[in-house]
């Protein structure tokens, strides 16, 4: 949640910023192209923000800033985000979308993902361990294990 907490904090004045200057449209999109892992670094939603042309999204004293740079950085915090992290954010951008226009800001954004997050739980980590002749230490398989080197009888005789 730390990487989720951490980008999420970085982009949210900015995806309030473009859901309320240039429409839902533009979010819904950069939602569904965060989910589908599709932002990249230098190639992604901020950076396509600043070609579209919009005065809107410069500093006049209460909007943050978004030029080149900090484009960049954003897309590259987006990049970075694993998968888990990623579904989180864009199902947290679809609630917050859906909510009543007044509530389309950065802080109710903050408060989705948070919620989502905590509900989410921490990501699962399994240790899987094998012993002994023969042995597999597997999560999961998908498909058939010959294990080989036996004459055809379960105990090798």
């Amino acid at each position: 949640m730390s990487d989720l907490a951490t980008v999420s904090a970085e982009i949210a004045p900015y995806l309030a910023l473009a859901a309320n200057s240039l429409g839902t449209s533009v979010i819904t999109a950069a939602q569904q192209r965060i989910a589908e892992r599709t932002v990249t670094a230098g190639e992604g939603f901020f950076r396509r923000l600043l070609h579209r042309g919009d005065d809107g999204l410069g500093d006049d004293g209460t909007r943050p800033l978004l030029d080149t740079r900090r484009a960049d950085a954003l897309d590259e915090l987006l990049a970075g985000l694993d998968d888990r992290d990623r579904q989180l954010l864009s199902t947290a951008v679809t609630a917050w979308l859906r909510a009543p226009e007044d509530h389309r800001d950065a802080p109710h954004l903050l408060d989705h993902i948070s919620r989502l997050a905590s509900a989410a739980g921490p990501p699962t980590t399994n240790n899987v361990t094998a012993t002994g002749r023969n042995s597999i230490a597997a999560l999961e398989i998908h498909g058939t294990i010959n294990m080989g080197g036996g004459t055809g009888t379960q105990d090798g005789s």
